[in-house]
């Protein structure tokens, strides 16, 4: 049934040309299931096309929340598009895993309304997804059909957490509670990592275009390790924090505006800022084009 609704639709979108005006519709179709945390030790997120945010709560289930976004020509056309997309949820072994599944065998091309830009132009991303050749574009291409899926989770922070976003932004939202053990391993192709007081104690976020940005210090983290090829990294630090930085980066640079400490360099060739006394958490920064900006919490960027 799905592979024949799928071929409608191609055929329809070929009737329509891809309209695209006055008349275009959108259609929103949410998938909402809470699973018991016993038994698991981890969960994966992965997603095509989407925001992924995460919420730590102290907390016996995982709730996950997903919006299937999906638009076109008319109100019919997006509500049997937005059904072509769905989210296999299973426990596997113990790693809880909420992946997409996107109608790769009849569309290689999604639109997205928040893609990224260089200049005011927005380009087109072709990239790997399970297994298959995708191309990215903007909402509004001849080539592309609106499909993308939001992701929301909330669980404990007990669980590792194991992202993998290809294309949209991430954010973590920690905040109090008890002291956790868990690790998160964070990667999005084109995204932006926004993190809130993790309550993950190592941390390993990678964007190969977008940045990395603490808004309110480092959590509980212990070790972090953070990697961007293009885009830099924000680490807003409350009064008093302590630890150490460990940079690299082959263009760019390294502002330090929380203390008057100096980079100096180690054997290695990386640039090493400690803050306070040096003990606490150690970050690691790699980035290929950008800037390291450290600065007080509450400070603009």
């Amino acid at each position: 049934m799905g592979r024949r609704i799928a071929v409608v639709l191609v055929s329809w979108l070929a009737l329509a040309g891809l309209a695209w005006g006055a008349d275009h519709q959108t259609y929103i179709r949410p998938i909402q299931q809470s699973i018991p945390v016993a038994g698991l030790t981890q969960v994966l997120v992965q997603n095509l096309v989407g925001p992924v945010t995460i919420q730590t709560q102290d907390t016996d289930t995982v709730q996950v929340e997903i919006l299937i976004h999906a638009g076109g020509p008319d109100d019919t056309f997006a509500r049997t598009l937005a059904q072509q997309l769905n989210f296999q949820i299973e426990n596997v072994n113990g790693q809880l895993r909420v992946v997409g599944q996107y109608p790769l065998d009849h569309f290689r091309d999604y639109g997205y309304p928040k893609m990224k830009s260089v200049m005011w132009i927005h380009g087109t991303d072709s990239t790997v997804y399970d297994g298959q050749k995708v191309f990215i574009r903007s909402v509004g291409s001849k080539k592309a059909i609106e499909l993308w899926a939001e992701v929301r989770v909330t669980l404990p922070a007990s669980l590792g957490l194991v992202i993998r976003n290809t294309y949209g932004d991430v954010e973590l939202r920690g905040g109090s509670g008890p002291t956790a053990t868990g690790s998160l391993d964070g990667f999005t192709e084109v995204g932006d990592f926004t993190v809130y007081r993790p309550r993950w104690t190592d941390l390993k976020l990678e964007s190969d275009y977008g940045k990395v940005e603490f808004t309110d210090g480092l959590g509980v983290a212990h070790d972090i390790h953070l990697n961007t090829d293009v885009g830099g990294t924000y680490i807003d630090l409350p009064p008093g924090a302590t630890g150490k930085i460990v940079a690299h980066k082959d263009l760019g640079f390294l502002h330090n505006n929380v203390t008057d400490g100096k980079f100096t360099k180690d054997a290695d060739g990386n640039s090493v800022l400690l803050l306070g006394d040096g003990h606490g958490p150690v970050v690691h920064v790699e980035m290929s084009v950008g800037s390291l900006h450290l600065q007080k919490v509450g400070d603009a960027n």
